[in-house]
C-alpha cells in the first residue's frame, strides 16, 4: 500500500497478620477462615443515574506488599501497607466501585453510562510500582482491571488516594506526574492528566479521567520544595488560527526568545494536517488497484478518531464560524502554505510552489484566462445561455461568447507517473480549476464552471476533455512508499499474541497521541536509521512517483530520489516536518524544556481539525517530558469559577499550578443542535468561548512571570495605544505592528518601571485591527490589579495591501506637498517644548515648522486637509492609481512598484501584496511569481521584537530563583 504518509500478583493468607486494630475490625477488611481460605463481604456498587441502584457481592482481600515498597512513599516507617481490594461488577448503566479501607481507601472508579458495552466484573487493588526512577512515588499504585483486559467506550473517572501527611512540603498540583499501565498493554506509560480535579489534594485525594483500565500511580520530581535558577526572557508569544501555528513554530524556534507559547486554535501539528490533507480532502478517488478503476470516486472510510470531520475531495467540510470558509477559501489556504512552506503534494525543482509543467507566466494572467477549459463541451455554452436569459452573468459567455474557446495546452500530456492513478504515464496531468459555485457550500458542483485557478495542484485528466471532473484525482506525490509497521518492520496484527481486543499492540509500539507519543507503527511518518537504530521501515526506493523506472527530474522526467538508497519525503513535505512544533520541541534541550510554558487550545469542531492537531501536539510534548494537563471545555477548567470567565484580584492566577503546560480541548461533546449552530467547539467558538478562550489563556501566560505588577491604576493612567511602521535591518523590507502600553505606563511615577511583552499574532485574513480582544478588555484586568501589567503588542501578518492606502502611509500620493490627514497626535511642534505622543518624533518639515509624525515614517510635513480616509484610495479626488504602475510603496514593505515582488515585473498585475490572504509569519520558500524566495517574516518578527526593546520599557532578560 502507498502511504503517503499482565502480569497477575500473587495473593497470599495466613502469610503476616494485619497490622492495627482499626484495620481488623474495618468494615471491608478482609481475613482468612480457619482453613486459610478467603472471607467475603459485601459492598455497595452505585449504579448510574439511568439505572436502578444495586448491591452486588463483593469480594476483598488482604493483600501483603510484593517487597518493593517503591510506591510506598518512599520514606521510613511507613507504616501499614496492607491493602484491600474491592470488586463488584458495572455495566452499560454505568456506576462507582470505592475502596473503603486501607492505604488506598477512597480509590475509585465511575464509568459513565455507555462505557462498557456488558456487565463487567471489576476489581480495585493494589499492584507493584510504575512509577519511573526519575520520580518518587506519591501513595500506593492502584490497579482497576476487569477479569479479561476490556476496552471502554467512554472515559472513566479514576480516583487515586494517599496518605496526605507523607506529601513533601511544597507539592503543588502542576508536580505530579501521571503513570499508568494500560491493562490492554505491556507497558508504563506517563500521559497527560485528563480533566484533573486537585481541590482535595491537601486531603491525599486527585480525580482524573482515564480512556481505559489498568494500573495507576502518582509520582513527582525531588526537586519539590527547593528554589532552582530559572532564566526569564520575559516575553511570550501567542497567537489565533494562522498565528497560533506561526507562534508555536516561532516560539519553539526561537526557545531564547520567548518564555511562554500559546497557540490558540492553530496547525500545530503537521504530519497530523498533512495526512488529512493528503489522505482525505485529496482523497475520495479510486486506484488503479481498485475494480472501479481511475476516474471513479471510491468511499473513504470513515475518521478513526470522533473529533475529526469526515469528508473528501469533492465534500471538503464547510463551517462560517471564524469565516466563510468554502472552496475558494480551502484553495487560498493551500496556495499560501505553499507559498510559506512549499507545495507538499508535488515536488518541482524549479519552484516550490508550481507544479511541473506550469510557467510562472501563467500567474501574471487574469483567472479568466486560466480557467478557459472549464467552458468546453458538456452543455456549458447552453449553462451560460440559460444564464443569461435570466439576466445572470455567466463565466463562459463572458470569454468564449461564441463557445469558441482555445485554452493553452499545460500540464504534461504524458510521461508523468504515479503508482495510484497513472503508472504507464500515458494519461495527461493537467492544471485546473476550483471554485464555490454549488448550492452546497463545499461541495464539488460538477454542473457549473469553476473560477478559480488552484495553482499548487495537477489532476489525472482520465477523459482527455481538458479539465478535472469529478472522478479524476489530484496527484499527491509526499514521499517514497513505505510500510507504517514500526521500527520493527511487523504490523502489529502478525506480531506474537495479537488480539485486537485483550492485546493489540504487542511489540508496544504502536502509536497513540495519549498513551505511545514516541510509537513508530501508525504515526504517519517514515521512521528510519535515526529513530531505528541499524534498522528502518519497509520502503521502495520508487522515487516521489512510486512507479520503479520512471525517468528522473535530472533526466528530463518528472520523478525525484528513484534509486538513491535512501528514503526521500518531497523536500517541500519535508519542510512542513521539520517545522512542526512538536519535532521542535524534540530538539530543545533539557533546559529549555524545563523553562518553556505552553498553553494549546482547539475546538472539537474546528473546521480544520485544530483539536485533534492539538491533540497530537500535546501527545508529542508529553512524550518529552512536559507535564501537561488536558481540560475537556471550560467547565473542567473553571472549577468553582463562573461560566463566564472574568478575572479578579481576590482569585490569582487561578490556573498557575494546574500543569506546566495546558491543552484546552474546548466545546461540548453533547451539544444541541442550537449550540452547535452558535458555534460551540468550532473554529473560534461561541461568544462565550470565544471570551473565556482569550481571558483564561492570558490569565495563565502573565502569571508565568515573577514578580509581576498588579498596582492598580489611577483613573488618569488609561492605556495608549498606536501603530508604529519599521524597517527590518535582516530584510530590507517593512513591517507594522500595532501597540497597546499597560495603564498607568506613562505616568511619571512609573518611569523605572519595566514591562514584560506579549506578541499576538492574528488569524488567516484578518489584521490586528480584527483581533477581539484590544484594548481595554486587557487593560481592564490590568489596571485593577487582577492581571499583572504587560506591553501587548500584535505584528501584522496580512499578505500586503491590495488598495491604496493613501491616507496613512507617510507618503504624499497625490503630489501637492501634503501627507495624511491630521489627528490627535499629529501636531505642530518645538523641538525644545512639549513632547510628541509615544511612538511620534518631532521632525523638520520643508519649511521652517516642525511637525509630530509617526517614528517609523520616512519624511514628514503638515497634514493634507484633502486626505479623506473614508475612500481610502487616494489623498484627492478622482480616480485610483495602479497599484504596481502609481510610484507608491502601498503595502508599506519598503518596494513600490516592480520593486515589488508582489507586482512579479508586470505593472499590469495590479497587487502588490506577496500571497493571497495570510502570510502564516514564517519565511516563505517561493516569491508571489513561484520563483523561490520570498518574505522571511521570522526575521521580520524577531527584528520587531528588538524594535520593541529599544523603543519601549521592556523587563530585561534575567535569572531568577523560584519554587521548582
Amino acid at each position: 500500500m502507498k502511504l503517503r504518509r499482565v502480569h497477575t500478583r500473587a495473593r497470599f493468607c495466613n502469610r503476616r497478620p494485619l497490622l492495627g486494630a482499626a484495620l481488623l475490625v474495618a468494615l471491608a477488611a478482609p481475613g482468612c477462615d480457619d482453613d486459610g481460605s478467603k472471607s467475603h463481604h459485601e459492598a455497595t456498587v452505585d449504579a448510574g443515574a439511568d439505572a436502578e441502584p444495586r448491591v452486588d457481592l463483593a469480594v476483598v482481600d488482604a493483600v501483603p506488599p510484593d517487597g518493593d515498597l517503591e510506591d510506598a512513599g518512599d520514606l521510613p516507617d511507613a507504616g501499614p501497607v496492607d491493602c484491600v481490594a474491592v470488586e463488584g461488577t458495572l455495566g452499560p448503566a454505568g456506576g462507582t466501585l470505592t475502596v473503603v479501607d486501607g492505604p488506598t481507601s477512597g480509590s475509585s472508579i465511575t464509568l459513565p453510562p455507555g462505557a462498557l458495552a456488558a456487565e463487567t466484573r471489576i476489581r480495585i487493588e493494589c499492584a507493584d510500582g510504575v512509577v519511573d526512577a526519575a520520580h518518587l512515588a506519591l501513595g500506593r499504585t492502584v490497579r482497576i482491571r476487569a477479569e479479561v483486559p476490556t476496552p471502554l467506550l467512554r472515559a472513566a473517572r479514576i480516583t487515586v488516594t494517599f496518605d496526605p501527611a507523607r506529601t513533601p512540603e511544597g507539592l503543588r498540583p502542576n508536580h505530579l506526574r501521571l503513570f499508568w499501565q494500560s491493562d490492554r498493554h505491556g507497558y508504563v506509560s506517563a500521559p497527560p492528566m485528563l480533566n484533573p480535579e486537585f481541590a482535595q489534594l491537601a486531603q491525599g485525594q486527585v480525580q482524573f479521567n482515564s480512556p481505559g483500565l489498568g494500573d495507576f500511580g502518582l509520582g513527582h520530581r525531588p526537586e519539590v520544595g527547593t528554589l532552582v535558577p530559572r532564566r526569564f526572557t520575559y516575553k511570550a508569544i501567542t497567537g489565533v488560527s494562522m498565528g497560533a501555528g506561526a507562534a508555536a513554530l516561532l516560539g519553539l524556534r526561537n526557545p531564547d526568545r520567548f518564555d511562554v507559547i500559546a497557540p490558540l486554535g492553530g496547525a500545530v501539528d503537521w504530519p497530523y494536517l498533512l495526512g488529512y490533507i493528503s489522505g482525505r480532502l485529496m482523497g475520495g478517488f479510486c486506484t488503479v488497484d481498485d475494480p472501479a478503476g481511475v476516474g471513479s470516486l471510491c468511499a473513504l472510510p470513515p475518521p478513526t478518531d470522533p473529533l475529526e470531520h469526515p469528508g473528501d475531495y469533492n465534500a471538503w467540510y464547510f463551517a462560517d464560524n471564524g469565516g466563510a470558509f468554502d472552496r475558494d477559501e480551502y484553495v487560498k489556504i493551500f496556495q499560501d502554505l505553499s507559498y510559506a512552506y512549499g507545495n507538499p503534494l508535488i515536488y518541482n525543482p524549479a519552484s516550490p510552489f508550481l507544479p511541473p509543467g506550469v510557467p510562472s507566466a501563467q500567474l501574471r494572467l487574469p483567472e479568466n484566462q486560466r480557467c478557459l477549459a472549464e467552458c468546453l463541451g458538456d452543455g456549458r455554452v447552453e449553462v451560460c445561455r440559460q444564464a443569461r436569459e435570466a439576466g445572470q452573468p455567466c463565466f463562459c459567455d463572458e470569454v468564449c461568447p461564441d463557445g469558441a474557446c482555445e485554452p493553452e495546452t499545460l500540464g504534461v500530456a504524458q510521461g508523468f507517473f504515479d503508482d495510484e492513478y497513472n503508472p504507464d504515464g500515458l494519461l495527461a496531468v493537467i492544471p485546473y480549476c476550483e471554485g464555490e459555485t454549488g448550492p452546497t457550500p463545499g461541495v464539488y458542483n460538477p454542473e457549473v464552471p469553476h473560477r478559480k485557478p488552484v495553482e499548487v495542484l495537477l489532476a489525472v485528466d482520465f477523459n482527455g476533455n481538458g479539465r478535472r471532473d469529478p472522478g479524476e484525482p489530484p496527484i499527491r506525490n509526499t514521499s517514497e512508499p513505505y510500510a507504517d509497521v514500526g521500527c520493527d518492520g511487523v504490523p502489529s496484527v502478525l506480531e506474537p499474541g495479537y488480539d485486537p481486543i485483550t492485546n493489540p499492540d504487542p511489540a508496544g509500539d504502536d502509536y497513540d497521541w495519549y498513551r505511545n507519543g514516541t510509537g513508530t507503527e501508525a504515526n504517519g511518518l517514515y521512521d528510519g536509521g535515526t529513530t531505528c537504530g541499524d534498522a528502518g521501515e519497509p520502503y521502495d526506493d520508487f522515487g516521489l512517483d512510486g512507479v520503479p523506472g520512471s525517468p528522473q527530474y535530472e533526466d528530463g522526467g518528472y520523478d525525484y530520489g528513484e534509486g538513491n538508497g535512501q528514503f526521500d519525503d518531497n523536500p517541500n513535505y519535508a519542510r512542513f516536518l521539520a517545522r512542526s512544533p512538536g519535532a521542535l520541541f524534540a530538539a530543545l534541550s533539557p533546559e529549555d524544556r524545563a523553562r518553556v510554558g505552553l498553553w494549546i487550545d482547539g475546538g472539537v469542531r474546528d473546521i480544520f481539525n485544530f483539536g485533534v492537531a492539538g491533540q497530537h501536539l500535546t501527545g508529542r510534548l508529553q512524550a518529552q517530558g512536559e507535564n501537561i494537563r488536558i481540560y475537556d471545555d471550560f467547565p473542567y477548567l473553571l472549577r468553582g469559577l463562573p461560566e463566564a470567565y472574568l478575572p479578579q484580584p481576590a482569585v490569582p492566577d487561578p490556573f498557575g499550578e494546574y500543569g506546566d503546560s495546558v491543552f484546552l480541548r474546548y466545546g461540548k461533546p453533547d451539544a444541541t443542535p442550537q449550540e452547535i449552530v452558535a458555534g460551540d467547539g468550532a473554529h473560534v467558538g461561541s461568544a462565550l468561548q470565544i471570551l473565556n478562550r482569550f481571558l483564561t489563556m492570558f490569565d495563565w501566560v502573565l502569571h508565568r512571570w515573577p514578580e509581576g505588577d498588579k498596582t492598580l491604576a489611577a483613573p488618569a493612567d488609561r492605556p495608549l495605544s498606536f501603530e508604529v511602521d519599521i524597517a527590518s535591518p535582516r530584510t530590507g523590507r517593512r513591517i507594522q505592528y500595532f501597540v497597546d502600553l499597560p495603564p498607568g505606563y506613562a505616568n511619571p511615577a512609573n518611569a523605572e518601571q519595566r514591562y514584560p511583552v506579549v506578541l499576538l499574532l492574528h488569524g488567516y485574513g484578518q489584521s490586528p485591527d480584527d483581533l477581539p480582544v484590544a484594548g481595554s478588555l486587557l487593560a481592564g484586568a490590568m489596571g485593577r490589579g487582577a492581571w499583572p501589567k504587560a506591553i501587548i503588542v500584535y505584528p501584522d501578518g496580512t499578505c500586503g495591501q491590495t488598495q491604496v492606502r493613501a491616507c496613512g502611509d507617510g507618503v504624499d500620493n497625490d503630489g501637492d506637498g501634503l501627507l495624511d490627514a491630521p489627528n490627535a497626535n499629529r501636531r505642530a511642534c518645538e523641538p525644545a517644548g512639549e513632547a510628541c505622543a509615544v511612538g511620534y518624533t518631532c521632525r523638520p518639515t520643508a519649511g521652517d515648522s516642525h511637525w509630530c509624525c509617526p517614528e517609523g515614517w520616512n519624511t514628514c510635513g503638515a497634514p493634507d486637509a484633502q486626505c479623506i480616509r473614508p475612500d481610502g484610495r487616494t489623498e484627492a479626488e478622482g480616480p485610483a492609481p495602479r497599484l504596481c504602475a502609481d510610484g507608491v510603496d502601498n503595502d508599506r514593505d519598503g518596494r513600490a512598484d516592480l520593486e515589488d515582488e508582489g507586482c512579479m515585473d508586470d505593472p499590469e498585475h495590479d497587487e502588490e501584496s506577496e500571497c493571497k490572504r495570510g502570510s502564516f509569519y514564517t519565511p516563505h520558500v517561493a516569491r508571489r511569481d513561484g520563483r523561490p524566495g520570498g518574505p522571511d517574516w521570522e526575521a521580520m518578527l524577531l527584528d520587531l521584537l528588538d524594535d520593541v526593546d529599544v523603543r519601549f520599557r521592556t523587563k530585561a532578560p534575567a535569572v531568577v530563583d523560584v519554587p521548582y
